[in-house]
Order: structure tokens, then sequence, then C-alpha cells
């Protein structure tokens, strides 16, 4: 089996308008798309983002019997303690392919709107990898960290010293990870579209130092044209860790396929 993209979005997701077809039509490929789940809080005055599941399954069966790319069913989890048995029973019954976890709010703002003006960087940090650890401790069913990064997209130049002063908790975090079996995924979007290339580079060294060999390469897309965003440079950054192999989830189920060339 040869890698395939495993993180974009179509408009079953609230901030896509995506097609699975126009994705079909760039590759012969597997083809997996992991639409959104959040949940948030009175405080935020925002609809609860809950995927319609009948609706994506019969979508994907029905491609299955069109094309010969072999369709896989994904989500991503927006996980938020306070709302884990909600997250929970949404995906009790639900047979995804791949589950990925991110952190995008903290129950009263979005992590997107953040930046130096609003937060001091050290300080939201310590926040946001305190929830990355929540989370991952809470949700032993997510097969992957989804752009671990994330928190830190709306922060301009952030320095690989401001990342090294948390690597207490980084550790905590991947090696919980590592326990799991749960990969961490590399973000193309983050790496190439926020400048966030060498705060993957670190992370891929210390996940690797602890043990860690689950990776993944994802574009993160909401647009075809976005699909596989720069995975070759992904690969090379990869391979100077001496990196050998990505794994895929199907049933939630790992498979390790050689890191293309």
């Amino acid at each position: 089996m040869r890698y395939y993209d495993q993180h974009l979005h179509t408009y079953f997701s609230p901030d896509s308008r995506e097609t699975f077809e126009n994705y079909l039509n760039l590759t012969d490929l597997p083809l997996i798309s992991t639409e959104h789940l959040d949940f948030f809080s009175p405080l935020q005055r925002a609809d609860d983002v809950i995927p319609d599941y009948d609706g994506y399954s019969a979508k994907v069966e029905e491609l299955n019997a069109t094309y010969d790319n072999c369709l896989l069913k994904g989500i991503e989890v927006g996980f938020t303690y306070a709302d884990r048995h909600r997250i929970e029973e949404f995906l009790a019954g639900k047979d995804y392919d791949l589950k990925l976890l991110s952190i995008h709010h903290n129950g009263r703002h979005g992590f997107m709107t953040l930046n130096h003006d609003q937060k001091p960087l050290d300080i939201h940090l310590d926040e946001y990898f305190s929830l990355m650890l929540e989370a991952v401790q809470a949700a032993p069913y997510a097969n992957v960290l989804a752009h671990f990064d994330f928190g830190l997209r709306g922060y301009d130049d952030v320095q690989l010293q401001e990342l090294e002063r948390k690597e207490a908790i980084l550790t905590k975090i991947f090696r919980t990870m590592i326990r799991q079996d749960q990969a961490l995924e590399l973000n193309t979007r983050s790496m190439y579209r926020y400048d966030n290339a060498h705060l993957y580079d670190y992370a891929i060294g210390l996940y690797k130092q602890l043990g860690g060999n689950y990776f993944t390469v994802s574009s993160d897309a909401h647009r075809a044209s976005d699909y596989q965003l720069r995975f070759s440079d992904a690969f090379n950054m990869l391979r100077k860790h001496n990196v050998k192999q990505l794994v895929t989830f199907q049933n939630s189920e790992a498979n390790f396929v050689a890191l293309p060339n």
C-alpha cells in the first residue's frame, strides 16, 4: 500500500465547501476525509459542530460503488475535557477508520484568534499544552494527534527556544501518546502556510527520542488545491530524522507503509 493524505475536509465540515469528487479526480490513492466534531460552551455562543454521520456514510458508500480508490471514513475530534462524555457518546457505535485528536479552544475562546497582543505566548503555551496533555490522557481512542501547533498559528515568528522551554510537558504528552500507539501528525498546512516547520522538526526529534515511531503526514486541506500540500518537503524532514515508515489507519488499526521517495 502507498501512503495517502489523512487529514482533509469536505462540505461535511462547516469550514469547507469542497466535494469528494474534486479530491478523487486528483488521485488513485485511497481517500479519507476527517470531518469536524466540536462542542462549544454557552460562553462561546457558537453552534456545536456535529457531523451528519448517516449522510456521510451514505455518500462514502455511494462513491465506493463508483470509484476504485477505496474511500474511508474519518473524524477530527475537537476535544475539551468538559465535553468528553458527549464526544464518547457521539463516537459510540460508529465505524470510523481514523480519529484525529485536536485542541481547538478552551471553552472561552478559540485558539486561532490568539496572538502576542492578546496573550503572552509563554502563558498561552502553558495552558495550551496542559489541555493537550489532558486530551491525550482522556482520549485513548484517538489514533493521531493532529497539528500539535494549532494553538500557535496566530502567533508570528514563534522561536524554537520558546517551545524548548515547554519540553517537560511535551515529553509527558508524547510519552502518553507512545503508550497508546498514537501517531504524531506532520500537518503541512501548519508547517508551510503558518511557517512552523522548525517546530515540527523539533517535535519529530523529541517524539522519536522518547521511542515514538508512529508518524503521519497530512495536508489539512479544506479545498482540493491543497491536497497533499508540500508532502515531499515533509517526507524529506522525516528522512533527516531517519524515519523510514509512516502509518495509516483503517478500522482504527495501524498499518505501516514505507516513507515515499
